[in-house]
């Protein structure tokens, strides 16, 4: 956990250290995650009062941290004592990227009132997504994509806009954390939007894979992993309601 003003203090640093391309690179080399821990994600969601939450960016004793803020009913960050962090570092074990599609097959079989089979039908039930959930193949792309071009990304941010376009601030759903009885890594990652015609920055999210293959849904695709996050900038049109970036 870190006070409120050290977040700020650490936020601000990031804003800094985002406009020279050797510290980013520093900071967030592309093969570096971040972990919150159960612990913090049960803090998150008891104080969280919406259906997504903030994930700042900061550097904290010389190290890009995570900063995790619930947020109120309105959207904007809760004005606590301390706020939940994760530094960004390298993995410490390998992890499992999990996808099961679970289907329901009907067989439907009509007798005559003389008692003969006169069809027999079957119907399988294809699985329902989650909310924007792609494909574990469409996923792990994305997350080579980060490995392999995050360094030309950073480059071209910081000569063309002198790093301001670099985020800030993820948007996340709270669903992404899970039940709160696991750790949940953090994986960035590039994904394609439409609406700015670029590649941008997401986060993936993956949680422990023995929690999806003993809390099967039917009608769904089970995934122990979840690809949904906006990045501000450039997706910065509710900004009124990212307060600790008000210092």
């Amino acid at each position: 956990m870190l006070n409120r003003k050290d977040c700020q203090k650490a936020a601000k640093r990031w804003q800094t250290s985002k406009r020279n391309l050797n510290e980013v690179l520093r900071l967030i080399p592309s093969n570096y995650v971040f972990t919150i821990s159960n612990e913090v994600i049960q803090w998150i969601k008891k104080h969280n009062q919406n259906d997504y939450f903030h994930a700042y960016f900061g550097v904290h004793e010389n190290k890009a941290i995570a900063m995790f803020f619930p947020l109120d009913s309105s959207g904007s960050d809760l004005s606590l004592k301390e706020y939940g962090i994760s530094y960004v570092q390298e993995l410490e074990n390998e992890i499992r990227f999990v996808e099961q599609e679970v289907t329901t097959l009907t067989k439907i079989a009509v007798l005559s009132k003389d008692l003969k089979v006169i069809s027999k039908v079957k119907k399988e039930t294809l699985p329902l997504p989650h909310h924007d959930i792609a494909c574990q193949d469409t996923i792990l792309a994305e997350v080579e994509d980060w490995r392999n071009d995050s360094a030309d990304w950073f480059y071209k941010q910081i000569k063309d806009f002198n790093g301001d376009s670099i985020f800030n601030v993820f948007t996340i759903p709270i669903e992404d954390l899970g039940a709160g009885d696991c750790d949940v890594i953090g994986l960035f990652a590039f994904k394609y939007s439409k609406v700015y015609s670029q590649i941008i920055p997401t986060i993936i999210f993956v949680q422990d894979e023995s929690d999806l293959l003993e809390n099967t849904k039917l009608f769904s695709i089970q995934s122990n992993v979840f690809n949904w996050s906006q990045p501000c900038p450039p997706f910065c049109r509710e900004d009124v309601s990212f307060k600790i970036l008000e210092v």
